[in-house]
């Protein structure tokens, strides 16, 4: 890392992305590193969530059919992948979108923090590439990982779209809006965020025709939204395990986020240095006036507390929190991209700190790449030799798990 330039400082000010200067060769690095963690996954035995997800897709008759599935377990365009697909041989073909689309979230990463400069940037990057949970759900054929991909790439089209005003950008972020809702309905966090954090920007902005700005930007997606959760959503049954213990699952995704131990001192470390990162980052954004980097740090915060007060008495797991994580990773970026512009002293702090992060996530990733989810064979007999039924019905993961 490097001292930023004053030029990169300008670049900061106005929220525009870094384009001289951008770090594409620690970016493909990156990436590259991204592609050989996720690949194990790929290649694993199937999981089983993404069997019942195959269950239902290939019981399926139609398209159409697809998208009026009501178990929890569909994501819908994930399911239609694997009904377009059909009865393949084996599941790296299920599994492609979640790689692509977690592969893609390093770069995508790296582009939104470029505007805060090239440190931030190769920070968001390589924060990207090792985080723990993305790995995780890039190698299952789940709507998770191309929900994350979706969020990343809905922020990154609408900030464009303010900044020039070019309808393709525009139509993007719609796009990406329907692409992330159909692939993972947890992605309304994502879409809540980002239009707050629109509607507020054009509102600071005072410009002629601000709320027609804001109509056209809204009204497809929240369309889409309305018309999803009145077809689908509101007729979803959960088709997972029984609840899980709050303290538990919070506790969890404290430590899958930051690479830390599941231990009473360190969760709340990582909690009360997570609140401190935030902080920092709303204050810088605050500084150089960018308010829709401002309200989408306080409204992912906001939508989180929501989904846990919605799922509390439902069913609640760290996935559940995926796209907080993820932009989580870009406050990250930008306080540690801060701290390597500050001189020579500040990157080797920066770097160590990053050091830190790598180190938890890799403790948490290297024991999941040597036994990812074991195998279906394993599983089976450990249920076989703690039941007595004949034969053995599998009805969520929380039966899958007995024995295991």
């Amino acid at each position: 890392m490097r001292s930023m330039s004053d030029a990169a400082s300008a670049r900061a000010n106005t929220g525009s992305p870094t384009r001289r200067g951008f770090p594409w060769v620690y970016v493909l690095c990156a990436t590259a590193v991204a592609v050989a963690l996720r690949l194990p996954g790929l290649f694993e035995d199937p999981w089983i969530d993404e069997i019942w997800s195959w269950g239902l897709a290939q019981s399926r008759a139609s398209a159409t059919e697809i998208f009026l599935i009501r178990s929890s377990n569909s994501h819908a365009l994930n399911t239609l992948w694997m009904w377009v697909s059909g009865d393949a041989r084996d599941f790296v073909v299920y599994r492609l979108p979640a790689f692509v689309g977690g592969v893609a979230c390093v770069p995508l990463a790296a582009r939104i923090a470029s505007r805060a400069g090239r440190n931030a940037a190769v920070a968001a990057a390589w924060i990207a590439s090792v985080a723990y949970l993305p790995i995780v759900y890039s190698g299952e054929a789940r709507g998770y990982a191309p929900m994350c991909c979706a969020s990343l790439a809905a922020l990154e089209c609408a900030w464009t779209w303010l900044d020039g005003g070019r309808r393709r950008w525009l139509v993007s972020t719609w796009i990406s809006f329907t692409i992330g809702l159909l692939f993972q309905t947890l992605f309304v966090v994502a879409f809540v965020a980002i239009a707050v954090g629109v509607l507020a920007r054009l509102r600071g902005e005072r410009r002629p025709r601000a709320l027609l700005r804001a109509a056209l930007f809204l009204a497809p997606p929240l369309g889409i939204t309305v018309a999803w959760w009145f077809f689908n959503v509101r007729h979803v049954f959960n088709a997972g395990a029984p609840p899980w213990d709050l303290a538990e699952v919070l506790s969890d995704t404290v430590a899958v986020a930051f690479g830390l131990p599941r231990v009473g001192w360190a969760i709340a470390l990582g909690a009360f240095l997570g609140l401190v990162i935030v902080i920092l980052d709303v204050r810088h954004l605050a500084s150089l006036g960018n308010r829709l980097g401002v309200v989408q740090v306080g409204v992912v915060g906001v939508t989180s507390a929501v989904t846990v007060w919605l799922l509390w008495d439902d069913y609640l797991a760290a996935r559940y929190f995926l796209v907080p994580i993820v932009f989580f990773g870009l406050s990250l970026a930008r306080v540690l991209g801060r701290i390597a512009d500050s001189g020579r002293a500040g990157a080797v702090i920066a770097a160590l700190l990053f050091a830190l992060f790598a180190a938890g996530n890799a403790a948490h990733t290297v024991p999941f790449l040597r036994a990812p989810r074991g195998t279906i064979g394993e599983l089976v007999r450990g249920m076989a030799a703690s039941s007595s039924a004949n034969p053995i019905v599998v009805t969520g993961n929380f039966d899958f798990n007995v024995g295991a």
